[in-house]
């Protein structure tokens, strides 16, 4: 009977053993997805080895779990992002850039997505083609656009059926009175796969529209796609100094501030209720930052958050 109990425990022994190698082996070989900044070198999808530290920090409240940085984000910023992000429900991306200082940046999300669904915000890269478009002459902006039935979807209190408007008009009711119907005129007018073609042109390659303006997603997009996007309109990359001042100036009359809600300053910014970018010149700081959400969030309490970390930097 004791031979029995013995051999028993000593089988019981081996197999425990077996699984916990075998989990091991398992760790061992997990991947880790770090999001990142485009100037940064980041470790994509890197092989975890033993003993080795993961780029993560927590917020310290367990309902948006762990947030993944880049390699070189200023640690400091990113848990200020963290911690105001708590209550974020869902997918996440938040990118910041000091323009006066690049090595002051954070690139930060919740999920291994490359690019998350995106609504209102992707009307910056239709600005975009629209005014590339006029600038290479493949769209004649001096010659109205007659509105047919199919353009008004749902109907619409400003434009009406066989009427002619000219593209400033359209172009102003997409980014000051945020009409839909306009926006998709635009669109389709240039196509989306032109529009697609030239945000990557401009260096969005997680950019892409897939659908009209009207419902909560028309396609996806990145933080760090805005970001950049919005660095470069500052810095006259775009377009040139003179068109991309132009649109600066269409990003500084939309209507929804998001991130940039409670700043004050100079804000260029384009925003809905999941989603933001902004340019903020306040106190001698100049930075850009980009919020992607699936959910709605507190994006106002985010971009506070990261304006009063930047305004405190000497």
């Amino acid at each position: 009977m004791k031979n029995k109990i013995f051999l028993g425990a000593i089988l019981s022994s081996f197999c425990a053993l077996a699984f916990y190698m075998t989990s091991i082996n398992h760790m061992k070989t997990q991947t880790l997805e770090i999001y990142g900044n485009s100037t940064a070198k980041v470790a994509q999808k890197s092989k975890m080895k033993e003993g080795t530290k993961q780029a993560r920090i927590t917020s310290g409240e367990s309902e948006i779990g762990e947030a993944a940085i880049s390699k070189n984000s200023n640690k400091s910023l990113a848990k200020t992002i963290v911690k105001s992000s708590s209550n974020v429900q869902g997918n996440y991306q938040v990118s910041v850039k000091d323009l006066n200082n690049p090595k002051i940046f954070a690139d930060l999300t919740n999920t291994s997505q490359d690019n998350l669904n995106a609504g209102n915000v992707l009307k910056l890269f239709v600005l975009l083609a629209y005014y590339k478009a006029v600038q290479d002459k493949s769209l004649n902006s001096a010659t109205p656009y007659k509105v047919k039935s199919s353009d008004l979807n749902g109907g619409d209190k400003v434009l009406k059926t066989d009427m002619a408007y000219s593209y400033t008009y359209l172009l102003d009711l997409m980014m000051r009175q945020q009409n839909n119907n306009a926006a998709n005129i635009i669109l389709n007018k240039i196509g989306k796969e032109k529009v697609n073609q030239t945000a990557k042109e401009f260096g969005a390659g997680n950019t892409e529209i897939t659908d009209n303006f009207g419902k909560d997603f028309a396609g996806k997009t990145s933080s760090g796609d805005l970001v950049n996007t919005m660095q470069k309109l500052y810095q006259g990359k775009i377009l040139g100094t003179s068109v991309d001042n132009q649109i600066l100036g269409q990003l500084a009359n939309f209507p929804e501030k998001g991130l940039a809600k409670n700043i004050n300053g100079v804000v260029y910014r384009i925003a809905d209720k999941k989603q933001g970018a902004a340019i903020i010149q306040e106190d001698g700081k100049t930075y850009t930052m980009a919020m992607v959400s699936e959910e709605d969030a507190d994006l106002a309490k985010i971009g506070d958050s990261i304006n009063n970390w930047m305004i405190k930097q000497k």
